[in-house]
């Protein structure tokens, strides 16, 4: 099955083009995700998985971004994007802290033995005190319409995961607090969830 690996000979242009459920699924989630990510304020933000840097440009304002990222070939922003994925954060930066690690429409990409990983290497290299903030596909309602069509229809591996496993795992990585919000999507039903732990 494809992976993140498919986008190796994408330009930015082919993949900011988007498919539908970009428009059925995360956009109208956007309503919420957006507002949380413009609340941020004179941080320093890793963006893991920024692919083009959509949701990227609307910090570089206002903080200090650095990504990473499978195909950093696809963000044209000023920013540095080091070549690796979420499961090696801390080798790809080194002794740098954050205050943020910011992961949009990424985990998707992680099964659960990943998705595990991603939070202890985002634990590792978060400031004290710093707090991590991603989205996470749910094995329910649109999720599952999501999962099939990706898996069975355009061959692509994704992966979902449930709150009640996503906080055992947070838990796991060393975060206590938090805070689980729902994420809309068309017809007002909840496919995903944005993360936000300290």
């Amino acid at each position: 099955m494809l992976s993140h690996d498919r986008y190796a000979n994408y330009t930015p242009e082919l993949y900011a083009k988007q498919g539908i459920m970009t428009y059925l699924c995360r956009r109208p989630s956007d309503r919420k995700l957006i507002p949380e990510i413009l609340r941020i304020k004179g941080k320093s933000i890793l963006d893991v998985g920024l692919g083009t840097g959509d949701y990227t440009r609307l910090l570089l304002a206002d903080n200090r971004v650095v990504g990473v990222d499978q195909n950093p070939h696809l963000c044209q922003l000023p920013i540095t994007v080091y070549k690796g994925d979420a499961t090696e954060l801390s080798s790809l930066v080194g002794q740098e802290k954050f205050d943020i690690v910011l992961s949009t429409w990424m985990t998707d990409f992680l099964n659960r033995e990943k998705l595990q990983r991603f939070f202890c290497e985002s634990k590792e290299v978060l400031r004290d005190g710093g707090k991590l903030m991603t989205t996470v596909i749910r094995p329910i309602g649109w999720g599952l319409v999501y999962l099939f069509l990706a898996r069975f229809v355009r061959g692509v591996d994704k992966h979902a995961c449930s709150t009640r496993c996503v906080v055992k795992m947070l838990r796991v990585a060393g975060f206590n607090e938090i805070n689980i919000v729902n994420l809309n999507s068309w017809l007002g039903v909840s496919w995903a969830c944005l993360v936000i732990a300290k």
